[in-house]
């Protein structure tokens, strides 16, 4: 434990008092969990450890808000990407955001603030701070771990609105595992992939490849353009496990993605062509000690790159627009963990370099970061389930931040259980936020990073200045945030459960572009500032219940609030006037607390209701109805705010079924369809591509 105290020394720097009062003496108690006494025991599903918040209980007895997507689920529907899956879980949302990219919401908070992780690992390469879900492949996921709420006492950055974790599938039995499948679906789309599994005492050997193909589709006809062209991508997944001894297991994993794209544009007077193409790969080495049953160590080396490449070319030939994004980072990390008594405690440490490179940045950026972070799960009174954590970050050019967790679970009776965790969380300045320096030339204008404006307004000639220059002298602040669950676990009869879940989160400092000049052009320049203080909040709930061996059906609906909490302030005590104009009277109309409908692209009700019946031991049906109600995306009155007399995108139902045959003990087929009513909306969801056909062919051999 020597060790241990120097580190908290050397993390100590630039604490205050109520911070140290907080984290140092969880960090000077522990170390983290026991998997088992032997370091190649594997655990069933119902008895899994949460990789996600490091406990060793099961999903029932966690006391803070997580889902569990196993393998069966994602094969109900033959999802082979992580879109496929993760949009039909219950809270969890796409949505497009302001640059036009795809962004997954969870608890009304934007895609930014979720960190994904591929066996704990980070996946990078988000584009405007979106991850591009149909990129990864799960096509040898066991299980997908949802964790909503802030995870930054363990994740730190990134995760202030949860995260998730896919889980590689592990091999119990001895000898070689191959299995494959063939999907075609609509728009002459084609799937394929191909996983390989060995064991063999202490080796273990998994590779899987997953190959996509589609030509792409279009939902407005009376254009030149697609809404999604023509693309392939391919990915390799190899994990390599061996134990050493009984006490000294190395694995290494790694992965390489690659997808090619045309690409097509037009601007005012010609169509362009070109191509674009991402390259993304990783490499994760993993040394893991267990020096007693109750007692392990663990070395983690991770790297990965994201590369992506785009140009278009003129009509004839010229090279008209030039880009790429090359993003790098490399982590360094140390696990320890200490069982004593039911207690279990876990005690990390690292370090991460970041770096990315693209054109509209004028330097090539570095973020250096060193961490620690501690947790404690224990059972005190033999009832009561206590989960806390603690994580320090200090970053390069930013003030340290300690991020906090608190969770609860108190166990009434055997059927009724009571869950409440208190979390904060944090996300820094991103690389765009900080760096960009971006000009559109075709629509006419210019969008500047917060620590690049000052030099680039500074050198521009005869611009109007709408924002005082000397506001963007002082660096971004990190948004923060304060989450609250509270929840109620029911399991009314074995094959009937209900699960309720409140949720708030409150977070400030929310970073934003906003206008602060005006060229001799008139080409509006923007940068980006701390502004809005902003809350979520609202109730999740999800119920169960299943017919012997024959049917099961689910349910699940999430009522949201999400508010700029300054407008909802100003609007009650009467110190801003926010009008609109009434559509029918074409009058003018003060705005009341009652008229504001709260942020962007949130919808206040989404449901889905999951439907599974066997109709023998080798048939089954599967069907799911997914509903969002109507939000909106952009300001229609001209107010700045998002009000009832705005325009609103209806919402909207979608249906898929799917039905499953075992054809033998290792062959299975799978005909469906998605958005069985073909619903569309071109103009705003270009995600929705009408109704989709498929069938699926799959092979194990043994």
């Amino acid at each position: 434990m020597e060790s241990s105290s120097g580190i908290s020394v050397i993390f100590a720097k630039n604490l205050d008092l109520k911070q140290s009062l907080f984290i140092f003496p969880l960090l000077s108690f522990f170390t983290v969990f026991s998997q088992s006494d032997s370091i190649l025991t594997e655990n069933k599903l119902n008895e899994v450890i949460i990789s996600s918040t490091k406990t060793n209980q099961t999903i029932h007895e966690l006391p803070i808000p997580i889902t569990i997507i196993s393998e069966k689920e994602v094969q109900e529907f033959s999802a082979n990407k992580l879109y496929d899956v993760i949009t039909q879980q219950t809270g969890i949302v796409s949505v497009t955001t302001k640059t036009g990219t795809e962004g997954l919401q969870m608890q009304g908070l934007d895609a930014s603030y979720t960190t994904f992780l591929i066996d704990g690992f980070p996946i990078i390469g988000r584009s405007f701070g979106t991850l591009d879900l149909n990129r990864i492949s799960v096509a040898d996921i066991e299980r997908i771990e949802v964790v909503k709420g802030p995870s930054s006492s363990l994740y730190g950055s990134n995760a202030l609105g949860g995260v998730i974790n896919l889980i590689s599938k592990k091999q119990i039995d001895e000898g070689p595992i191959i299995s494959a499948s063939l999907k075609h679906a609509t728009y002459n789309s084609t799937n394929s992939s191909l996983v390989y599994k060995y064991k063999e005492g202490a080796l273990h050997i998994s590779n899987s490849f997953d190959y996509y193909k589609t030509d792409g589709y279009d939902l407005i006809d009376t254009d030149l353009l697609s809404t999604v062209n023509p693309y392939s991508n391919y990915t390799f997944r190899s994990n390599l496990k061996y134990a050493l001894s009984d006490k000294l297991l190395l694995n290494t994993n790694g992965h390489y993605y690659k997808q090619e794209q045309i690409n097509i544009a037009a601007d005012s007077s010609s169509l362009l062509k070109g191509e674009s193409s991402i390259k993304e790969w990783s490499l994760g080495t993993t040394a893991k000690y267990m020096i007693n049953a109750n007692f392990f160590q663990k070395l983690e080396i991770y790297k990965t790159n994201y590369r992506a490449d785009e140009f278009l070319n003129t009509e004839n030939g010229a090279l008209y627009e030039d880009n790429y994004f090359d993003h790098t980072l490399l982590q360094f990390g140390m696990k320890s963990s200490f069982n004593y008594k039911g207690v279990n405690n876990i005690i990390g440490f690292g370090i991460t370099k970041e770096e990315l490179s693209r054109r509209d940045f004028s330097s090539n950026p570095e973020q250096d970061l060193k961490f620690i972070y501690g947790q404690l799960d224990a059972t005190a009174f033999n009832k009561l389930n206590i989960i806390l954590g603690s994580r320090y970050d200090n970053y390069t050019n930013y003030t340290p931040v300690v991020s906090n967790k608190l969770a609860l679970g108190i166990p009434i009776t055997n059927k009724i259980q009571l869950n409440g965790s208190v979390g904060t969380g944090f996300k820094t300045p991103d690389f765009r936020q900080k760096y960009f320096d971006f000009t559109n030339s075709t629509i006419g204008y210019i969008v500047l990073g917060r620590d690049v404006a000052i030099d680039r307004l500074n050198a521009m000639q005869n611009i109007e200045e709408i924002v005082p220059f000397s506001e963007l002298n002082s660096p971004l602040k990190s948004e923060t945030s304060l989450n609250i669950n509270f929840g109620v676990k029911y399991n009314l009869l074995n094959n009937l459960s209900f699960e309720l879940n409140l949720f708030n989160n409150k977070l400030k400092d929310l970073i934003e572009w906003k206008l602060v000049a005006i060229d001799q052009s008139n080409a509006n320049i923007y940068s980006y500032f701390n502004v809005n203080q902003v809350e979520t909040k609202g109730l999740e709930f999800n119920s169960t219940y299943t017919k012997a061996n024959n049917w099961e059906i689910k349910f699940g609906y999430q009522l949201l609030y999400a508010s700029d909490t300054e407008v909802v302030k100003d609007i009650k005590n009467g110190d801003s006037d926010y009008y609109a104009r009434d559509p029918e009277t074409l009058t003018s109309i003060k705005l009341n607390k009652e008229d504001y409908f709260g942020l962007f692209n949130r919808s206040r009700h989404m449901g889905n209701i999951k439907f599974n019946y066997h109709f023998n031991d080798k048939t089954e049906m599967n069907t799911i109805v997914t509903y969002r109600s109507k939000y909106a995306i952009s300001d229609t009155n001209g107010n700045g705010i998002l009000d009832i007399y705005d325009t609103f995108i209806d919402g909207y139902s979608l249906c898929d079924l799917g039905i499953s045959h075992q054809i033998s003990l290792l062959k299975s087929c799978q005909i469906g369809v998605k958005n069985i009513f073909g619903f569309t909306n071109p103009e705003f969801i270009s995600n929705i591509t009408g109704r989709l056909y498929y069938m699926s062919f799959k092979i194990n051999f043994k």
